[in-house]
């Protein structure tokens, strides 16, 4: 059975804007380790130094933590689109586990259970699947989990984002420069709590001019998590469209 175009399309950006996220925040989870050969800049304000302690303690924290879970807000902005606002729950874990819960404006769920992805709506009664190797969409950010790589391969340059205001005075905001244009996005920016390095904001900007803007809160990390979290069984009477 065929899906309607506006179904497809809608599940593209989201399956492509959380699967980018994920990959990138589940990098975070399970790729933060020190390595030479990556360029460090650092402003006048924020000397090179200060920001080699800050990814040195984001390796040691991050290296650490078996899941996560936040509520977040989702802000997509593209060249010709309106902007769209989104928000829900999230829960993550190693293996390449996620569970996105949209809440508003509608309900949704993008979950994967390590080894496939499903995008929900029960709206619109339809159910994308797709294998985590074989979505073109996700395909660069789900590369991080299958083999491993580490974040100071994966960036060519990691500097203070100095253009993006923090959230809160004192946060801290990275911007990470992809090695290889083929994971999709041409920079990642990233807001941390200065004390506890906490997760604040992830941004996604692609080479088309769209951007993806993820705003967390309430989070918490190394929590109990039921292998059930990351299941998924398709209701009876929906449309299965599969994923090439």
């Amino acid at each position: 059975m065929k899906a309607h175009p506006n179904n497809r399309a809608r599940g593209k950006v989201s399956m492509t804007a959380v699967g980018l996220l994920a990959g990138y925040v589940i990098l975070l989870l399970t790729a933060l380790r020190e390595t030479p050969g990556i360029q460090v800049s650092g402003a006048s304000s924020n000397p090179p130094a200060r920001l080699d302690e800050i990814i040195s303690r984001l390796q040691v924290k991050y290296s650490r933590v078996r899941s996560l879970a936040a509520d977040f807000i989702q802000m997509y902005r593209a060249p010709g689109v309106r902007m769209r606002r989104e928000e829900g729950r999230v829960i993550l874990a190693r293996g390449r586990k996620m569970r996105w819960h949209y809440t508003n404006p509608e309900e949704k769920f993008f979950i994967s259970d390590g080894h496939t992805v499903y995008l929900y709506v029960p709206r619109e009664r339809y159910v994308t699947k797709a294998r985590i190797t074989e979505h073109q969409d996700i395909k660069a950010s789900f590369a991080f989990f299958l083999g491993d790589l580490n974040l100071r391969k994966m960036f060519a340059l990691i500097e203070w984002a100095e253009s993006e205001p923090p959230l809160d005075p004192g946060d801290l905001v990275l911007r990470f420069i992809p090695r290889n244009p083929r994971l999709g996005v041409a920079e990642v920016i990233v807001e941390v709590a200065p004390e506890t390095l906490e997760l604040r904001r992830l941004s996604l900007r692609e080479f088309d001019g769209a951007r993806s803007d993820f705003f967390f809160s309430n989070v918490r990390e190394n929590i109990a998590v039921s292998r059930s979290t990351f299941l998924f069984a398709i209701p009876p009477g929906v449309q299965v469209v599969e994923a090439r």
